[in-house]
């Protein structure tokens, strides 16, 4: 027999322990994903962002009202 047409038999039980190994690491990755939602989502960054691009627009305001004295 010429041995280019082997064929190998992959056996139940080869299928099933790589099945379970794509299983448990897309678990791991899932749970990875989740924890890193819920940390982003108690981070502070967004209401200091908030907080900053309001003082920053109070400020500008207020240049904009000090140079526009002077003139009138």
């Amino acid at each position: 027999m010429n041995s280019q047409y082997v064929r190998f038999e992959v056996f139940g039980c080869e299928t099933e322990e790589l099945t379970d190994f794509w299983e448990k690491t897309i678990e791991k990755q899932t749970k990875h994903l989740q924890i890193e939602k819920e940390r982003q989502q108690r981070s502070a960054l967004p209401k200091l962002r908030t907080e900053w691009k309001e003082r920053l627009e109070k400020r500008i305001q207020m240049m904009k009202t000090q140079n526009e004295e002077p003139a009138s």
